[in-house]
């Protein structure tokens, strides 16, 4: 069967290559390049302008084929050129982007860093101010205690005053632990009379 096959395509190809005329090249390459194959055609065209070099249709179709190769890789660097530029564009954006983000990072540590010396300057006057309280404190130990006498002239009280103030707040206090002893824990029946 593959025998059939190969001297049928050896006899046709030789017939079709021997019969051919400029129209059968002319028409054979349009039909490649209508099918979008146009180095096939291209070829086609080549083999014919061998044997017809004369040829105008020929040569016109191979010139138009040849012109929107041309074209096509123009187009093909123009948008290689448009990506490379868009990609370029994503670049510079990340770049900046990346920037800011790292100025915004630096300032948080230079916040940072303002915030723990002012938190240190803080502690160092806190702990200025307790080496101070003790220092006092320690002087006020080296003092011998005031008497009752002396912390009420302080106070710019008498002896009777401040006991006055004390029997009022003796006071007050047994009048609060009475009136809550009173309060009842249960809702009164309304059912019954309050006495």
């Amino acid at each position: 069967m593959k025998k059939y096959l190969f001297t049928i395509i050896v006899i046709l190809s030789g017939i079709y290559t021997y019969a051919q005329s400029p129209t059968d090249f002319f028409n054979r390459a349009a039909n490649e390049y209508i099918y979008q194959n146009d180095q096939v055609a291209l070829n086609t065209i080549n083999n014919g302008l061998i044997k017809f070099p004369g040829d105008k249709n020929l040569k016109n179709l191979k010139d138009k084929i040849e012109k929107e190769k041309q074209e096509q890789q123009q187009q093909q660097k123009q948008q290689q050129q448009e990506q490379q530029q868009e990609q370029q564009k994503q670049e510079e954006q990340q770049q900046q982007e990346q920037n800011k983000e790292q100025e915004q990072q630096d300032s948080q540590n230079d916040q940072q860093e303002s915030e723990e010396n002012k938190d240190a300057e803080q502690k160092d006057q806190s702990d200025q101010a307790q080496q101070q309280e003790t220092e006092e404190e320690g002087q006020e130990i080296d003092k011998p205690p005031q008497s009752r006498s002396e912390k009420l002239e302080e106070l710019n009280l008498t002896e009777e005053k401040a006991r006055m103030i004390l029997e009022a707040m003796k006071n007050n206090e047994i009048q609060y632990i009475q009136q809550n002893r009173r309060k009842p824990t249960k809702k009164p029946d309304s059912n019954k009379p309050d006495w």
